[in-house]
């Protein structure tokens, strides 16, 4: 789809009552890409950041083969690095996989320094395991 102004993006609505639109998510995560767009993105979902089923259907745009190389996944990407900790925590093994991408764009956190947080002390072996993974 295309949009001439985040207002026109306004107009759909990714979630309603909870329940996430597929369709609208992905076309909110392309659109985060362009800068006239960014604003009003990153505001809208301010408000959703401890939201686990969004924090699933990211990882799903971000893992699938389907989307691969899509703006969507550079969207998918931005927005699970910026999600709750304790969301990202339940999600871990969906982070790990995420993490082990070749592709730097598509790792939510690139850098290994950003990891530390991500595990409980009890799981420190897998920090570095993660950390071995990222440039």
């Amino acid at each position: 789809m295309y949009f001439r102004s985040p207002e026109d993006l306004e107009k759909i609505v990714p979630v309603c009552n909870g329940i996430w639109n597929k369709d609208a998510l992905y076309e909110y995560l392309v659109w985060s890409s362009n800068v006239q767009f960014q604003a009003y993105i990153s505001g809208f979902f301010s408000s959703h950041l401890q939201d686990e089923n969004l924090a699933e259907l990211l990882f799903s745009f971000l893992l699938s083969d389907e989307y691969d190389g899509s703006d969507c996944q550079m969207g998918a990407a931005r927005l699970i690095a910026k999600m709750d900790r304790r969301v990202l925590r339940a999600k871990k093994e969906l982070l790990r996989k995420a993490l082990e991408n070749e592709v730097y764009w598509k790792r939510p956190f690139p850098r290994a320094e950003d990891l530390d947080w991500i595990f409980a002390p009890q799981d420190a072996g897998d920090v570095q395991d993660a950390r071995d993974n990222v440039p």
